[in-house]
């Protein structure tokens, strides 16, 4: 049991940041983000094919329902919702791994922008895509306030005061068997996949790794699981070191600027060979690293603390904060609608697709030229 300091009752019921945790126990930085990737790299997917939902449609209702869980566990975070017993305990205890972790995988802003250039180009309309980022933005902060109202409507209303942490011990034993639960559940994913559950990859030239349905879950993994580090690493520690000061979470926003345009690299690469689309490295590292790295759910908490943090600018540096993403979003989507366009043998507008052609041609030019020098 933690040394439990007295509280005063007007205080925030809230623990220094992972000092719960026992060595073992910090396995949940590697079990939590792998769970999240086993629900949509193969049970979605799943879902996927043998359905007739698409995929934009399956992102979505993650990214929204994301921002709900976001809004919930960040209640339990940071102290707004009180424990009332040993399970709320324990969602007191896992709520800011759930958030690193899981929701980091769970979701995805960079899937987001690749899933809006699809359709805009499925449907040959740009204001389609467009509007698909607006709403599932907007849908987002919608959803966080719902997810924080609801935990703290199971919450306890009672003043804190120690014997609040009575719930402690036993929401600890909750957690062990939670994690037992999510070990076998990533399991039974593999078992699923080596029964057929899902089609393997066909193998291409640029393989390092053979293309199987295993190794691809397993590199899908440990991708999403060094994407969720990478993110909160650059959110937390490295952005605000460089924007001190700002009223704005400029973590959020690199991190989704910044992962949003790496995850363009899989299409990029597909611009010179096509055979890079079978690439299980170039595919983990496009679509679970910089899906996890990037940070939707995240955003849309922002979003809500800056609308209600701050009693005189909130609202109006929340607009600004949404308004900063749409942008970033509208740019990327923009740039990879480009590419999904050039990336269609079947494309007739000949206007479609120009800048990145000619980004292509530099690139070309610049290329020859340091090769004439060489040979020179």
């Amino acid at each position: 049991m933690l040394a439990i300091p007295v509280l005063d009752g007007d205080a925030k019921y809230t623990k220094k940041s992972h000092i719960y945790r026992t060595p073992a126990q910090r396995i949940w930085v590697v079990i939590l983000p792998a769970a999240a990737t086993c629900l949509t790299d193969v049970w979605f997917q799943t879902a996927i094919l043998s359905s007739a939902i698409g995929y934009d449609f399956v992102l979505a209702i993650a990214n929204v329902s994301g921002a709900f869980l976001d809004g919930f566990f960040a209640e339990w975070e940071s102290g707004g919702a009180v424990p009332n017993g040993s399970k709320t305990e324990t969602l007191h205890l896992i709520s800011e791994d759930m958030r690193a972790s899981f929701l980091s995988t769970y979701t995805s802003w960079a899937g987001m922008v690749g899933v809006a250039a699809s359709i805009a180009h499925s449907r040959s309309s740009f204001l389609i895509g467009l509007g698909y980022i607006i709403v599932s933005i907007l849908c987002s902060f919608v959803a966080v306030q719902l997810g924080s109202d609801f935990a703290k409507y199971i919450a306890s209303s009672a003043p804190i005061t120690n014997t609040s942490y009575q719930f402690a011990k036993k929401a600890h034993h909750i957690l062990h068997r939670f994690m037992v639960l999510l070990i076998l559940y990533i399991i039974a994913s593999y078992i699923y996949l080596d029964r057929g559950g899902t089609q393997n990859l066909i193998d291409g030239k640029n393989l390092v790794i053979a293309s199987t349905a295993w190794n691809q879950l397993s590199l899908s993994i440990l991708f999403a699981v060094c994407g969720a580090y990478a993110g909160n690493k650059v959110a937390d520690d490295i952005a605000p070191k460089i924007f001190q000061g700002s009223m704005l979470p400029m973590g959020t926003l690199i991190c989704n600027a910044l992962f949003g345009l790496l995850g363009l690299s899989l299409n990029c690469m597909r611009l010179s060979d096509q055979s890079w689309e079978d690439s299980l490295l170039l595919r983990a590292f496009a679509l679970n690293f910089c899906g996890a790295a990037s940070l939707f759910a995240r955003h849309a908490s922002d979003n809500r603390q800056l609308y209600y943090g701050n009693t005189k600018g909130g609202v109006r540096l929340a607009g600004i904060n949404i308004t900063a993403n749409i942008l970033f979003a509208t740019l990327l989507f923009w740039v990879s609608l480009e590419i999904e366009i050039l990336l269609n043998p079947e494309a007739t507008n000949k206007k479609s697709g120009r800048v990145v052609r000619k980004l292509l041609k530099i690139l070309e030019r610049q290329r020859e030229g340091q090769n004439t020098s060489n040979v020179g």
